[in-house]
């Protein structure tokens, strides 16, 4: 299950696979912020703070199980 988010750089939507997430200090000391690290497709890496965040999402692949055959 990988998560991934969308966000806008450039007047472009990317979509990325989210590495990790951090929270950090905001600049003015009151404060924090969260910050998700992602890659893209291209192999890219970004720094996106959650503000910047479009939409996110999960994922996953559904796992069917096989037929029996009788």
């Amino acid at each position: 299950m990988t998560q991934s988010l969308i966000f806008r750089r450039d007047n472009q939507n990317i979509i990325a696979k989210i590495i990790s997430t951090n929270i950090e200090p905001l600049d003015t000391g009151i404060g924090k912020q969260v910050v998700f690290f992602c890659q893209d497709s291209s192999g890219k890496r970004y720094r996106v703070p959650k503000s910047e965040v479009i939409a996110k999402g999960i994922n996953s692949k559904s796992k069917k199980k096989a037929r029996k055959i009788a």
